[in-house]
């Protein structure tokens, strides 16, 4: 007896494909927890800006020093038992001439009136002079607050540190933050802002999980790979199925198909943005520098300046291992002036300049293994490489010719490492700000990118509601 075997004939691709249908369903109901949480958020953010307080000023108050009859420094520092310092100028408040010095190991700094030599409170009339200078207005302010941490309300993306916290008595509640030793305006905060940040950070970058440690990363990729897989699944979905059963279905799919490289570009730049920020290298330990006292016998004078010159800046800094001057100010006729002298008032030679900002550079870059730079430059304004994220302006800007082409960024004021960037962020910060953010649009104007980007995250919404109600729909059928 012979049987007849039946071959079953194979799947085509259509219907191999269709097999998949239930895992876009499973996983896009994972997605739609990311979805919501980032759709939501990523409307609020151009809110948020638009909504950003607005300082009156900018930069920070230029006032001319005075450098008739003060006191050497050494003298005043010694009586007050302090043998070493890490930050030493001479600032203005209230017409007089005061000494502002950094110590170790304290948050704010301490003042000493230049000519009498005696020590005066003046932190918090620091603080409220500059705020009035960036409010525009002789308010009624209260210093509430030194910050040496970021926190949610005053985030890394302000970037200095330490900073003092001013309350204005407004009914928004609008305060500042501040940065007294360099007289920097950190941000401004009202109550409207501080509402959205919170639910930005806490829909948008899940900071809820923060106390979790590798949870709140570990999810957000859980996430955006559940999102990435519901999306091409549900494109090979539509291009399989050669027609759905209704209207609602039909509409969905042509809804996520319009949308799909939208969101692909979203999560894909979004996942790339957290696992590079995941695996950045830590930065070199911060620079700072230590004069002791007993050296700077000598009190900055009024021979110190040049014919015409009206000096704005006068502070200490570091250079071949020895504590110099550094005044800047404006010579005849306007001109910005920078000179570097001897703590005895000697100008020293006109490459002083580029070897303060060799040396700054030195100390980071060997720890990166950098080596030499191939250039220094000054930077006076934020471009692709050093992106307004960075914050701080202007900065000295080194090229090295490592493999990755790094370039580092010290502020010149500190000596601080404002930024450090390689092909690998240039790479990282192209999607993020093209893909992500939609840079592209903002060559229109910004009202017309903040105006696409929430009409996008909208469509993602309702398409996420439509699957919402198909799925319950099937699940009732």
């Amino acid at each position: 007896m012979t049987a007849a075997l039946r071959i079953a004939p194979s799947l085509t691709w259509r219907q191999r494909l269709l097999r998949l249908l239930p895992w876009h369903r499973r996983l896009a109901l994972l997605a739609c927890v990311g979805v919501f949480s980032w759709a939501l958020s990523g409307m609020l953010h151009p809110l948020m800006s638009a909504l950003q307080p607005k300082p009156a000023a900018f930069m920070p108050p230029q006032t001319a020093l005075l450098l008739d009859q003060l006191q050497a420094p050494s003298v005043i520092l010694q009586q007050a038992g302090i043998q070493q310092v890490q930050a030493l100028r001479l600032l203005m408040l209230d017409g007089q001439p005061y000494y502002q010095v950094r110590l170790a190991g304290q948050a704010t700094p301490r003042y000493w009136q230049a000519q009498s030599g005696l020590e005066a409170q003046l932190g918090d009339r620091h603080a409220e002079v500059l705020a009035r200078h960036y409010l525009g207005s002789a308010e009624p302010l209260q210093v509430t607050d030194t910050l040496t941490a970021f926190s949610n309300e005053y985030a890394f993306i302000n970037r200095l540190l330490p900073a003092v916290r001013v309350d204005t008595t407004r009914a928004d509640g609008l305060r500042l933050y501040l940065d007294l030793y360099q007289d920097r305006l950190g941000t401004l905060v009202d109550n409207r802002k501080a509402v959205f940040s919170s639910l930005f950070l806490w829909l948008h970058s899940f900071h809820w999980l923060d106390l979790g440690g590798p949870l709140r990363p570990a999810l957000m990729l859980l996430l955006l790979a559940a999102s990435l897989a519901a999306v091409s699944l549900g494109v090979a979905s539509f291009v399989a199925r050669r027609q759905a059963r209704t209207r609602l279905r039909r509409w969905h799919g042509r809804a996520g198909i319009g949308m799909a490289l939208a969101t692909l570009a979203f999560v894909g730049s979004g996942a790339w943005h957290l696992l590079h920020k995941l695996t950045a290298e830590a930065p070199p330990a911060a620079f700072t520098a230590a004069f002791n006292s007993s050296v700077l016998t000598d009190a900055p004078q009024l021979s110190w300046l040049q014919d015409g010159e009206q000096l704005h800046q006068l502070s200490l800094l570091q250079l071949d291992s020895q504590p110099v001057w550094r005044l800047q100010g404006l010579r005849a006729g306007s001109q910005p002036s920078l000179r570097y002298l001897a703590v005895d008032g000697r100008e020293l030679d006109e490459l002083a300049p580029q070897r303060y900002a060799e040396q700054r550079f030195a100390q980071y870059a060997a720890p990166l293994g950098l080596g030499g730079p191939t250039s220094i430059s000054l930077q006076r304004s934020f471009d692709h490489d050093y992106g307004f994220v960075f914050k701080r302006l202007p900065v000295l800007k080194a090229s090295y010719p490592d493999a990755a082409h790094s370039a580092l960024f010290i502020d010149p004021l500190d000596g601080a490492l404002a930024g450090r960037v390689n092909d690998g962020d240039r790479a990282e910060g192209w999607s993020f700000a093209y893909l992500h953010k939609w840079e592209v649009l903002g060559g229109i104007s910004k009202t017309v990118k903040d105006l696409a980007l929430s009409l996008i995250a909208l469509a993602h919404l309702l398409l996420v509601f439509g699957g919402l109600y198909l799925w319950r729909k099937r699940r009732g059928a």
